[in-house]
């Protein structure tokens, strides 16, 4: 993403993927895991358009002209890592 920044402005947006598609319910349960927080998790239902396109996944693509190549939970791990003690309290141990 940081070449694509560098460029100049374009007309056009660029699509930007992650390497897999993931609802973020899924996403959540495993930050969860991975962080250790025991944290409830809250259904929020998103309404009207954004809400249809969530849930259609419209704001997807298999096309992206850049795709990233670490999948969510190795990202958390590696990004919680230092922060999350055994016991899943940042900033304890």
């Amino acid at each position: 993403m940081a070449d694509i920044a560098e460029q100049p402005a374009r007309r056009a947006g660029t699509s930007i993927a992650g390497p897999e598609v993931t609802e973020l319910r899924t996403l959540a349960r495993t930050w969860r895991s991975v962080t250790g927080r025991q944290l409830a998790l809250i259904p929020v239902w998103v309404p009207g358009i954004v809400g249809r396109a969530l849930r259609s996944g419209a704001l997807t693509t298999s096309e992206a002209e850049v795709t990233g190549h670490v999948p969510f939970a190795a990202w958390v791990e590696a990004e919680a890592g230092p922060a999350v003690t055994a016991r899943g309290k940042p900033g304890h141990g």
